[in-house]
C-alpha cells in the first residue's frame, strides 16, 4: 500500500518524470499534471495528501495555483519549489497557506523529510479526530489541539511567542510565563521574546547563550525534550520549564511559575506542557525559516542591503518589543547630497559598484545585530537595537569618519558627494516609526545647514571651536552665565539616569556654584560623565564621579558649559576674565553642533565616547 497520494506539477516535463521516479521509489502514488489548470481538475475529481508544485509556470503559475486551491480546500497541504532567484515569489505563496517549500535543484532527502512532516500532521490531525468517539476527555484534548493549531495561523516571531506562552500558561494553569527562542542571526543565543502574568522582568537574563546555559538549566541539552521542574536561584525563578525542539535542534523554552492556587506543578502539567510544545517547536521552526526566506527576499538588488518597506516592519515589531520591555533602540539615516551631479559623470555599471561598495563600508561599522536599509539611491536608513542616544551619536560619528577617510568620497576635481547624517532615539525622540522619521528628518536639514560646516569646523582643534564661536557671541547681563550653570546642573539632577556629557569651565569667579552643584549630585544614580575645568581637585568633589582636568590639558582658559545627553544639547562659551555689568556670550541649542563640541573636547583629551 502506497504511503501516500502525491499530486505533481510541473510545465517541464523532465521534472515530473524525475519526481514521479523519485517519490515512487520511496512509497508514494505519484500523479502529474503539466499545467494549473489540469491540476485543478485532478484535485476535482481525486483527493490527494500533498500538492508538489512549481511556482513559475506558464498559465496559471504556481503561486496563482496556491491562492485557488487553499479558497477551494483550505485543508489541502502544498509544497512548493522554485529557484533560488525566485524567493519573493516562495514567501508570497507562504503567506497564501503552502505547508513548505524547497529550492531548485531539488535534494531528494529534504523532500522526503518535507512530506513526512506533512504526513505525520495529517495523521495527528486524524488521530485528535477519532478521539471524539472514544473517551470523555476529548473535549480536553480538543482544546489543546485548537490552541495548538491557532500557533500555525502566524510566520512572525513575535505574535507567535505572545501565543505559544499564553497557551502554556492555560494548559498547565499557571499565573506567569517567560519564553525565550533562538535568534535568527545567532541560533547559538537565545533571547527573550514574550512574558505573561506575574512575571519581574528586571530579573530574567535578555539573552541566554546555550553554550554556558545558567543552573538548573542543563537538561534543555538533552535530546528527549520533555519538560522538567527548577528550584528557584540567582538566574532562575522556580517553575516548570518546557524545551522546544525540532529536528533535533533546541529552538528555545518557556519557564511557567506560580502555579493557581500555590499548588505544584503535577504530571498531568508535565504531559499537556509536552504536547503544546511540539507543535510549537514545529510553528518556531516554521517561523524562524520564514524569517530566513524574508531576509534573502527583502534585499536591495543595488546596494544588496535590506529593502525599507522590509526596515519599517522590523521597525515597528521592534517598537513593540521596547514598549513592552522598557528597551531603548536609535535609527540612523545616512544621505549623500549631491549624488545625482556625482553619478552623472560616471556609467552605469561603476555607479552602481560605487553604491554598493559605499553600502559595504557602512555595514562593516555596525554591529551583528543592527539592520542598514536602502531607502532610496542616496539615503540610507539604519537601526540599532539597544542602543540609546548617546550610543547613536558615538556610531554616527564613526560611520562619518570611516567614510570621509575613505576612497569612495575623495576626489580631487570634479563633484563630490556630501555626507549628511542624523540619529533620533525611542522613546526619546518619539514613539511611533512616523514621529521618529519627522525627527530624522529635521535633523539631516539640521546637519546640512549647521554652523560647523557653515564655519569651517569641521577639523577645527577644540581651543579654536571655542575662539570661532566666542567671536560670534551677544552681550549679555554678567549673571546669564551663573544661571544658565544651575539651570543646566538642576536639569542634570532631573535627567540622572539617563546617559550623557556635561562639561563646565566656570573661571575662578564661578567654580564655587560648579562645586557645590555638582557636589549635590548622586553617584549612584547619575549616569552622565561629568568634567570640570579647574586648576586642582576641590575637596567638596571627593567622592563624586567628576573628572577634574587643567585648562593646560585643554588649551584653553576660556569660560564655556557644554551639555549634551538624550533629550537637551547646549553650549555656551564666554570670554575670559569677563567683568563689569554685561559680558559676551554665545549660547546654543544646535544638537549637530553642541555633539560636535562634546567629540572634539573627547578627542582632546584622548577618552573616547563609548556606545
Amino acid at each position: 500500500m502506497a504511503k501516500a497520494r502525491i499530486l505533481a506539477v510541473d510545465d517541464q516535463r523532465y521534472f515530473r518524470v524525475y519526481l514521479e521516479d523519485l517519490l515512487e521509489q520511496q512509497g508514494y502514488e505519484v500523479h502529474t499534471a503539466g499545467a494549473g489548470e489540469e491540476a485543478l481538475h485532478l484535485l476535482e475529481r481525486e483527493a490527494f495528501d500533498v500538492l508538489v508544485t512549481d511556482l513559475v509556470m506558464p498559465g496559471l503559475s504556481g503561486g496563482e495555483l496556491v491562492e485557488r486551491v487553499k479558497a477551494r480546500w483550505p485543508e489541502q497541504d502544498v509544497v512548493v519549489v522554485t529557484s533560488v532567484g525566485d524567493v519573493r515569489t516562495a514567501v508570497d505563496a507562504m503567506r497564501a497557506g503552502a505547508s513548505d517549500y524547497l529550492l531548485k535543484p531539488l535534494d531528494a532527502t529534504l523532500l522526503n523529510r518535507s512530506l513526512e512532516t506533512i504526513l505525520q500532521r495529517r495523521r495527528l490531525r486524524r488521530e485528535h479526530a477519532s478521539l471524539m468517539a472514544e473517551n470523555l476527555e476529548y473535549l480536553g484534548v480538543l482544546s489543546l489541539y485548537e490552541r495548538t493549531l491557532s500557533l500555525f495561523s502566524t510566520l512572525s516571531i513575535e505574535p507567535l511567542a505572545d501565543r505559544i506562552i499564553e497557551g502554556l500558561c492555560l494548559e498547565a494553569r499557571a499565573e506567569g510565563g517567560v519564553t525565550w527562542l533562538a535568534r535568527s542571526d545567532d541560533p547559538g543565543r537565545l533571547r527573550l521574546a514574550a512574558s505573561r502574568g506575574l512575571v519581574d522582568l528586571e530579573r530574567e537574563p535578555e539573552e541566554i547563550a546555550l553554550e554556558t546555559l545558567p543552573a538548573g538549566l542543563e537538561p534543555l541539552q538533552t535530546p528527549d525534550g520533555l519538560p522538567f521542574a527548577i528550584a528557584d536561584s540567582g538566574d532562575q525563578r522556580a517553575g516548570l520549564i518546557v524545551p522546544f525542539r525540532h529536528e533535533g535542534r533546541l529552538l528555545g523554552f518557556a519557564r511557567l511559575s506560580d502555579k493557581l492556587a500555590a499548588a505544584a506543578f503535577d504530571d498531568r502539567d508535565h504531559m499537556v506542557a509536552e504536547r503544546f510544545a511540539a507543535s510549537a517547536a514545529i510553528a518556531i521552526g516554521n517561523a524562524l525559516r520564514f524569517r530566513s526566506l524574508e531576509h534573502r527576499s527583502f534585499r536591495d538588488p543595488l546596494t544588496k542591503a535590506y529593502t525599507y518597506a522590509f526596515f519599517e516592519d522590523v521597525v515597528r515589531s521592534e517598537i513593540r518589543k521596547a514598549s513592552r520591555f522598557g528597551r531603548a533602540f536609535s535609527l540612523l539615516e545616512v544621505e549623500l547630497s549631491g549624488l545625482a551631479e556625482f553619478r552623472r559623470e560616471m556609467v552605469d555599471a561603476d555607479f552602481s559598484a560605487w553604491l554598493e561598495r559605499f553600502a559595504f563600508q557602512v555595514g562593516r561599522v555596525l554591529r551583528t545585530t543592527d539592520l542598514l536599509a536602502a531607502r532610496s539611491e542616496n539615503r540610507f536608513a539604519i537601526l540599532l537595537p539597544e542602543t540609546d542616544a548617546l550610543g547613536a551619536a558615538v556610531l554616527k560619528r564613526r560611520i562619518g569618519e570611516v567614510l570621509e577617510r575613505g576612497e569612495l568620497l575623495a576626489r580631487d576635481a570634479g563633484p563630490r558627494p556630501r555626507l549628511n547624517l542624523a540619529a533620533a532615539s525611542y522613546p526619546v525622540d518619539g514613539t511611533q516609526l512616523e514621529e521618529l522619521g519627522r525627527t530624522l528628518s529635521a535633523r539631516l536639514l539640521g546637519d546640512r545647514d549647521s554652523l560647523v560646516r557653515a564655519l569651517g569646523l569641521e577639523h577645527k582643534p577644540f581651543p579654536i571651536l571655542l575662539d570661532a564661536l566666542a567671536g560670534r557671541g551677544e552681550p549679555l547681563p554678567a549673571e546669564a552665565f551663573e544661571q544658565v550653570l544651575r539651570f543646566v546642573i538642576a536639569e542634570l539632577e532631573r535627567r540622572a539616569g539617563e546617559r550623557g556629557i556635561l562639561c563646565l569651565s566656570p573661571g575662578p569667579s564661578l567654580v564655587h556654584v560648579a562645586r557645590d552643584g555638582l557636589a549635590r549630585l548622586d553617584p549612584t544614580q547619575t549616569r552622565t560623565e561629568l568634567v570640570i575645568v579647574t586648576d586642582g581637585r576641590p575637596d567638596a568633589l571627593a567622592g563624586v564621579p567628576v573628572t577634574c582636568i587643567s585648562p593646560q590639558q585643554i588649551g584653553s582658559r576660556r569660560p564655556f558649559l557644554l551639555y549634551y545627553a538624550e533629550g537637551p544639547a547646549y553650549a555656551l562659551v564666554g570670554e575670559p576674565g569677563a567683568a563689569g555689568d554685561a559680558a559676551t556670550l554665545f549660547q546654543t541649542a544646535d544638537r549637530v553642533l553642541v555633539e560636535h563640541l562634546a567629540f572634539q573636547l573627547q578627542r582632546a583629551l584622548g577618552v573616547p565616547i563609548s556606545r
